[in-house]
């Protein structure tokens, strides 16, 4: 049941290379030892996309040997093992098995049989035991052509070029032995083989859509008319075997409009295979030779199941189809399985949703050209230098209004001194008419320039646009086998794929969306059994939704799960030793989640093909960033997960807002922009040493823009009573930046950095603005971790009167309203404040934080009030801080048991407000800056 390998097979191969090289390049460093954690991580990804790659194609032998050789090299980062020249050979032998497996994929072979004494000694030297160096393998490479297999440059990868019209595959075909009666087949191949991968794509793509059962009638018809086609055709070019698939698959669909059969996962699966050994036929027929196919083999299990009578599905064929130079050369213009380059033009417009999905096929019958991405990028750029013009303009007209108000004005001085008929005042009121005229044509002018280059600019930026159904048309096929390989049911909608984005754009974020519903299926969606004890549907629910917003296209990721076990993550993290328990204790649950971004990180409970080393989400999450765009995670245990991804929809142009810091502008694109707020002085607070704001019911850290990118500040510049603040967002990790100034959001063409610049990583690229200057635009994740960065001793310079000694007070009541509102009376009487959910929680931080005193509910999970106080009483370090219980209770045995125990304070919630409260903690440890 595999894909259509020969579409990607060409990229592949060159990936393949490009990260053997890596991986060659870094085992060196890394065995001179340095930066070996650095290099250890990129060295690892490459593998990984090298292995994942392999599993999408179905090239087990690559799989499992990257697979083993990954794990030496996690091995080697957890410091199990360590490299001696012998260890170094013996993983130069397996990247050397690699490249052979490589090459014979290259010249339409299969990957080289797996070596099971290579696995062996790989697997012995990862467990730090004895192990031998195996004889090279003895495989018979094929004849390479003219040229050797170039290792592609890793910085920056060409573009392919597109073939011209001479190198199409219908002009390649060997000349046909034509005789009497006979058609030339030699004339229609290749468009009979375009026409039928695209046929078989339809099919495909709306066999899942059949078995989720949205609009089945009409998606049967269309379907069945696709298949109707390929047979015809089939018959036409006497290609018999394509021809008797195609009518026994087409009966078994009209068994099913007819309702005398339903479909099954077994049922899927033999069309599914049916499907690929059609597609085998195809690529047969592309390289020269006959439709040699298992025809009687399906025709037979086609019948049983129209029949709905008994059906096995047939293995995988063995029989793998050759790719002809002319094809490896053309295949380079591929990318993933998901992404597909090379999609004909009326693929391209195929969108995933019901009656979309028709009127598109409809739309593609006009005529279309192909042109290579390189001429539409050369015409870009060429574009954007045309933006000088309109600012030339611009500013010229902005000249010319000058001229013109001096020009009314000496004519109103001149008109005072002489008479209104004067032949010089006369003289000047024309210059003025004149000087208007023109001010008026140049104002003009300038607007049209403007408008007419950034139309020019959109109509060009639209040729690199695809539809994002070009990546997610083969995820449910990829959903189906990966569920079945784990034994769950999944079932996947999509929304929105019909939205278009940057061709660029759609193969990164094909390797996001990969690892994402991996992620969903394997750690989010439970087994049957799972679901049927928690009271959920067998099938699990993954749906993607792509929606674009403000120059920005939102795609989310929702699985209705178990969920992120944000404990688990906080145990994993203590026992990997990142962090301290007792610090991992304070973390609230959005700086947990968080961590699953940290290479190296994995919520895996065991290691498997599908979960990784933690080095998926690393990838994502490195992707995303250079795409300019952000993630966000949602999730609720038990209910599930939801992953929201915004990107800009081009690379070459993005939506943002203009700011100013201390008389420098820069731009913060708006799809990490939560909102921006005119924040008054008064209302900056303080936590924890450094200044916040409240937004949407939580406090916000504060940072000066000017501070994080180490800007000199204007001494002479007077604070004023309010100042700018943009509230940013980044992997759950949000801040508000203050600036000097911000104007409304505008879209702006962006530019890549100058080289002398392009290293500086907190910049994403650059701006021309109206007066030719280079604004740059900021990487909001890079800024973020710069600001965590920033020290306390630099923000207390502005707006804020930082207190030397603050006393601080730790509130803690499971009522998250009741812990809010007590904090908020106490803040405003400048305390520190912290909070906890109940007695465990809070007696953990007051260990690891010095309180001046504790409030405390009673009634709370885990640890209730009293226990709490009685632990603190018990401890030497601990048992001096005053305690003050506020509880709905009003028995007086549970007042005299605080008493007791010694609590020092009882406040019933009934009688609460903030005068009590205020008066009672002041009475026991006085001011907050006393």
């Amino acid at each position: 049941m595999g894909i259509d390998k020969s579409k990607y097979i060409g990229k592949f191969v060159e990936e393949g290379f490009e990260n053997i090289s890596t991986v060659e390049t870094l085992l060196f460093e890394i065995k001179e030892g340095s930066s070996v954690q650095d290099d250890l991580v990129t060295l690892m990804r490459a593998l990984h996309t090298l292995k994942g790659s392999a599993r999408m194609l179905e090239f087990r032998n690559i799989e499992t040997l990257s697979h083993t050789l990954e794990t030496v090299f996690s091995a080697l980062k957890e410091e199990r093992i360590s490299l001696n020249d012998k260890a170094v050979r013996l993983l130069l032998v397996g990247l050397d098995e690699l490249k052979t497996g490589l090459t014979l994929i290259k010249s339409g072979e299969q990957d080289a049989g797996e070596s099971a004494v290579l696995q062996k000694e790989l697997t012995a030297l990862s467990a730090n035991e004895d192990f031998t160096i195996p004889a090279r393998a003895s495989v018979v490479l094929p004849a390479e052509p003219d040229e050797k297999p170039v290792v592609p440059v890793p910085e920056e990868k060409a573009l392919p070029e597109a073939k011209p019209p001479a190198k199409e595959v219908s002009n390649e075909q060997p000349k046909s032995t034509r005789t009497a009666g006979t058609i030339d087949k030699s004339k229609y191949i290749g468009k009979f083989v375009e026409e039928g991968f695209e046929n078989i794509a339809t099919v495909e793509a709306l066999l899942f859509e059949i078995k989720e059962g949205t609009s089945v009638q009409d998606d049967l018809v269309t379907l069945m008319r696709a298949l109707h086609t390929l047979k015809g055709s089939a018959r036409m070019l006497e290609f018999k075997d394509i021809e008797a698939v195609s009518h026994s698959m087409e009966t078994v669909f009209s068994a099913l409009k007819e309702e005398r059969i339903s479909l099954n996962d077994k049922a899927i699966r033999l069309l599914l295979s049916g499907l690929d050994e059609l597609k085998t036929g195809l690529n047969k027929v592309k390289s020269g030779a006959d439709d040699d196919i298992r025809s009687d083999v399906f025709k037979k299990e086609f019948t049983a199941l129209s029949a709905n009578e008994d059906f096995t599905v047939p293995p995988a064929s063995e029989v793998k189809p050759s790719v002809p130079a002319a094809d490896a050369e053309s295949a380079k213009a591929e990318k993933k399985p998901a992404a597909s380059e090379q999609v004909s033009p009326k693929a391209e417009k195929i969108v995933s949703a019901g009656s979309s999905k028709r009127n598109k096929l409809e739309e593609a019958k006009s005529e279309s050209i192909r042109i290579s991405l390189e001429r539409i990028n050369e015409i870009i750029h060429s574009m954007a230098a045309l933006q000088s013009l309109e600012i030339t303009a611009r500013n010229i007209a902005r000249d010319t209004e000058t001229i013109n108000e001096s020009s009314r004005q000496f004519s109103r001085l001149i008109s005072a001194d002489q008479s209104w008929n004067s032949p010089l005042v006369q003289e000047f009121r024309s210059i003025e008419l004149m000087a208007s005229k023109l001010g008026s044509l140049v104002k003009n002018y300038a607007l049209d320039v403007g408008n007419h280059i950034r139309g020019a600019y959109d109509s060009v930026i639209s040729l690199r646009m695809l539809p994002l159904s070009t990546a997610l048309d083969a995820y449910p096929r990829f959903v189906f086998t990966i569920a079945s390989e784990l034994g769950k049911q999944v079932q996947i909608k999509i929304e929105g794929s019909e939205n278009e984005i940057d061709k660029n754009l759609i193969e990164s974020l094909s390797e996001v969306f990969l690892h994402m519903i991996r992620n969903s299926i394997d750690h989010g969606i439970e087994s049957p059994e799972e679901r049927r004890a928690a009271g959920k549907n067998e099938t699990g629910q993954l749906i993607i939704r792509c929606v674009r917003e403000s120059g920005n296209m939102k795609v989310t990721i929702t699985d209705d799960g178990k969920g992120i076990n944000v404990e688990g993550i906080r145990k994993k993290i203590v026992d990997k030793g990142l962090v301290s328990r007792e610090a991992a204790a304070t973390f609230g649950e959005e700086e947990l989640i968080n961590y699953i971004f940290q290479s190296g990180f994995s919520t895996a409970e065991k290691l498997s093909n599908v979960s990784g080393r933690g080095v998926g989400m690393d990838a994502v999450r490195n992707n995303i960033e250079l795409m300019k765009g952000s993630i966000a995670i949602q999730t609720k245990v038990g209910e599930g997960t939801v992953f929201i991804i915004s990107v800009p929809l081009s690379m070459a142009s993005l939506m943002g807002f203009p700011v100013v810091s201390c008389n420098m502008k820069f731009i913060i694109p708006a799809n990490f922009v939560d909102t921006v707020m005119l924040v008054d002085t008064k209302d900056i607070i303080t936590v924890v040493d450094r200044p916040g704001i409240k937004y949407n019911g939580r406090i916000i850290k504060l940072f000066y823009l000017h501070h994080i990118l180490k800007i000199h500040e204007d001494e002479k510049k007077n604070d004023g009573d309010s100042i700018f603040v943009v509230i940013v967002q980044a992997y759950e990790e949000i801040v508000a930046l203050a600036v000097n100034k911000i104007s409304s959001m505008r879209q702006v063409i962006l530019k890549t950095m100058p080289s002398f610049v392009e290293h500086m990583d907190i910049f994403s690229g650059v701006v021309l603005s109206e007066d030719y200057e280079m604004v740059p635009a900021l990487h909001i994740p890079t800024v973020i971790k710069m600001a965590k960065r920033t020290k306390t001793i630099d923000m207390k310079k502005r707006h804020v009167d930082f207190e030397r000694m603050r006393k601080s007070i730790l509130v803690v009541d499971d009522s998250r309203p009741t812990r809010d509102i007590e904090r908020d009376i106490l803040e405003a009487e400048g305390y520190k404040v912290d909070t906890a959910a109940d007695g465990s929680e809070a007696l953990a931080a007051a260990k690891n934080v010095q309180y001046d005193l504790i409030c405390t509910d009673i009634a709370m999970p885990n640890m209730d009030g009293f226990m709490l106080t009685e632990n603190i009483r018990k401890n030497d370090r601990l048992k001096d801080i005053p305690i003050i219980v506020i509880s709905s209770r009003t028995d007086e045995k549970d007042q005299n048991k605080a008493a007791l125990l010694g609590a020092n304070r009882y406040i019933v919630k009934n009688s609460f407000n903030n005068h009590n409260l205020v008066a009672a903690v002041r009475e026991l440890i006085g001011e907050a800056n006393g």
